[in-house]
């Protein structure tokens, strides 16, 4: 923050040197123009296109403007970066699939390899049985206890 306070001041001091007067959104201007400019000779054209003499003061002011004006790196600005990390998550999360909780898993806590390999045959078992209907067991207990009363 501290360099562009210094930039803003050395704009202006220019500024009243070459046109004789300053004001706040003109520095702005300036420095936002050197910023879109590719070279320093695009800074000189937009200031005389604009009406200020076409001197050496002007060229002088323009070259070391574009200098001093801190200018993005070429590369990815930051809407990009996060689109391209959405993407790799969406493609990451695609990857992933639901586990079916077993009853059998809970039990086996530390599990051997024996285990596992099973487990990862189980959820092809299950995908077959989903599309059957099932039905409740009968309790044979509560018909027994009306025959006993």
């Amino acid at each position: 923050m501290g360099s562009d306070g210094n930039l803003k001041t050395w704009v202006s001091d220019q500024l009243m040197s070459i046109m004789g007067f300053s004001q706040p959104t003109v520095v702005q201007y300036m420095i936002g123009l050197s910023k879109k400019a590719n070279s320093p000779a695009d800074v000189v054209g937009k200031l005389v296109e604009y009406g200020l003499p076409s001197s050496s003061d002007t060229h002088t002011f323009a070259e070391e403007l574009f200098s001093r004006v801190p200018r993005q790196a070429s590369g990815v600005n930051l809407y990009q970066k996060q689109e391209r990390e959405a993407a790799m998550l969406a493609r990451k999360q695609m990857t992933y699939e639901i586990l079916d909780a077993d009853d059998e898993e809970d039990d086996d806590v530390g599990g051997n390899v024996e285990n596992r390999s099973s487990i990862a045959a189980a959820p092809e078992t299950r995908k077959a049985d989903t599309n059957r209907k099932r039905f409740r067991k009968k309790n044979e207990s509560h018909d027994d206890e009306d025959d006993e009363a």
